[in-house]
């Protein structure tokens, strides 16, 4: 996002949003120093490097276990034939084309939990050489004196490079079967033909930029909000441009503003569908925070989740970006704060802000929940702005502690990820194994019940996994899921809270006993979901009022940070 000076405005002290009078290729401009001057690190640095990155993409790939509930629904929807999976998707609350690629993957590779998976992480591995292009670019932006430095542009690419392979964030959506690791693709890719066509305005780069502006919006509505973030950014210095007579780069920014209309213009079809979404569906399962949740829930999920390494890493981080943003380190080793630092990352960190202020704008009049997982439209701009922090360390040995103290703690949340059991539906599914072949030859096929319905995509496809279950859900046991008990696949999101409010636990205790008149019936059950409290554990009541006891097979663990722990109840057959 840049552009060379135009002879009119070779001073940038006139610059509010983009004080960088020039942007990108390192090869250009007045640098200060040839690339081929520039000495290699040390062996052992590029040894580390090689290392870290290596281990963050062996991390993108190990298994993980059974899917959770999100990663299940994405697996089935995706495995509907092509034509019902926009009528799925209405009932779920996401754009198609992620499930689209899923569906034409799973076709050629099979439908394994690892399998689906591995999408993703070649999504992840994708956007590796993307962030080093993209901090190449950055990090090459033209001082003060318009001299552009390539030890820099080096050093800024190298730590975009290194951080996103080790960012737990990236690492975890790199191994999950959901959209997240493609939108960061995506982000990255756009950001680059953004950053190029400021620099030189080409109808290619214009038209490119057009097709991924499309494209994330066909992925995630969050697109949205940073979109609508770069358009009014782009406009806002497009006025300024003018102002001081930037005739080429106002025209610039105006035909990039040009095309994320046109791209948007081919969201319009799939319009009708995601405003009956939002009327209908939203987000039941959690609940509005206020924006300093924002803020706070963010750095927690993006810098490794619950554990305590990598939360304390990311005051570290905070203060990286903080010299991104605003500041380097002098000759003497000293920081330097202020607004006419440059080359920085502070368009990078506004596009941030004003993505994330009118997303949380918008949820607080839609009262939709967040979770940090969307998140990942903006996990691209930080990671630059990290690595510009860290590349404005000048001396040697403090950026490579730094860097050092950042991965080490980043390593901490990605053992815990790589570790995390993220739902109990495997375990569930071996326990309903065991019991099963100790039934008796001849006896009917057991009912397994999961309650409430967001246990029931999880749970099957565990079951599905361990061979109880075939492709289309036939198999040795029967699987139903409350209320509806029928296909436990999907859940169904439309009105989800109003629907829930009217169960009646005992009704639906009497059909659960009906289909199981003459089975074993295994219960999945969890406590607490929101809209559904006490609704299960009044189902739970009422079986054992009709057949007893219980035996339990699996007791909650409440460790799980995408799923509520599950419980496994066995009801023998009367």
């Amino acid at each position: 996002m840049g552009d060379r000076p135009e002879p009119s405005s070779r001073s940038g002290d006139s610059e509010l949003i983009d004080p960088e009078a020039g942007s990108a290729g390192t090869g250009t401009g007045t640098g200060t120093e040839s690339p081929a001057t520039i000495a290699p690190a040390p062996w052992w640095v590029r040894v580390g490097i090689v290392v870290v990155v290596g281990a963050g993409i062996v991390a993108r790939f190990l298994p993980r276990g059974s899917m959770w509930l999100d990663e299940a629904l994405s697996a089935n929807i995706a495995q509907l034939p092509l034509g019902d999976i926009g009528g799925a998707l209405e009932r779920d609350g996401h754009p198609p084309l992620y499930y689209v690629i899923l569906h034409a993957w799973g076709a050629l590779v099979g439908w394994s939990p690892w399998a689906l998976r591995a999408l993703s992480g070649i999504f992840g591995v994708a956007a590796l050489p993307l962030a080093f292009w993209a901090g190449q670019r950055i990090g090459g932006r033209p001082d003060a004196d318009g001299h552009r430095d390539p030890i820099r542009a080096r050093r800024t690419a190298v730590a975009a490079l290194v951080v996103l392979a080790a960012l737990p964030f990236a690492i975890r959506y790199s191994s999950e079967t959901r959209m997240y690791s493609l939108v960061m693709l995506l982000v990255l890719a756009g950001y680059l033909l953004v950053d190029h066509h400021r620099e030189r305005p080409r109808w290619s780069t214009a038209i490119a930029t057009a097709i991924v502006a499309g494209l994330l919006l066909w992925s995630h509505y969050w697109s949205l909000w940073l979109l609508g973030a770069l358009g009014l950014v782009l406009l806002v210095q497009a006025v300024l441009d003018h102002r001081h007579g930037r005739t080429r780069r106002r025209n610039a920014e105006l035909g990039l503003a040009a095309a994320i209309v046109v791209g948007a213009l081919t969201f319009v079809a799939w319009l009708p569908t995601m405003l009956y979404q939002s009327a209908h569906t939203g987000t039941p399962w959690g609940d509005v925070v206020r924006p300093a949740a924002f803020g706070v829930l963010g750095m927690i999920q993006v810098f490794g989740g619950n554990v305590a390494e990598p939360q304390l890493t990311a005051y570290l981080v905070a203060g990286v970006m903080v010299l991104g943003l605003f500041g380097l380190t002098n000759a003497a080793g000293r920081i330097e704060l202020g607004w006419r630092v440059r080359p920085t990352a502070r368009r990078e960190g506004l596009i941030v802000l004003v993505t994330l202020a009118i997303a949380w704008a918008v949820s607080f009049v839609a009262r939709a929940a967040f979770t940090g997982r969307y998140l990942a439209v903006v996990v691209p701009l930080v990671v630059l702005v990290i690595a510009m922090g860290l590349s404005a360390i000048t001396r040697d040995g403090w950026r490579r502690a730094v860097a050092v103290v950042v991965v080490a703690g980043f390593a901490a949340g990605v053992a815990a990820e790589v570790g995390r059991v993220r739902t109990q539906a495997g375990e569930v599914a071996d326990r309903i194994v065991e019991a099963t072949a100790a039934l008796p030859d001849g006896a009917p096929d057991p009912l397994v019940v999961t309650c409430p319905d967001q246990n029931g995509p999880s749970v099957q496809r565990a079951l599905r996994d361990v061979g109880l279950l075939d492709a289309e859900g036939q198999g040795r046991v029967r699987v139903v899921a409350v209320p509806r008990l029928d296909d436990p696949r999907f859940v169904d999101w439309v009105d989800y809270a109003e629907r829930n409010r009217a169960i009646d636990p005992a009704e639906v205790a009497g059909r659960i006993t009906e289909l199981g008149r003459d089975r074993t019936i295994f219960l999945a059950v969890t406590e607490g979901y929101k809209t559904l409290e006490g609704k299960c554990e009044a189902i739970q009541n009422t079986l054992v009022s009709a057949r007893g006891a219980p035996r339990i097979l699996v007791t909650p663990d409440e460790r799980n940070e995408d799923e509520p722990g599950m419980q496994l109840l066995e009801f023998p057959a009367p």
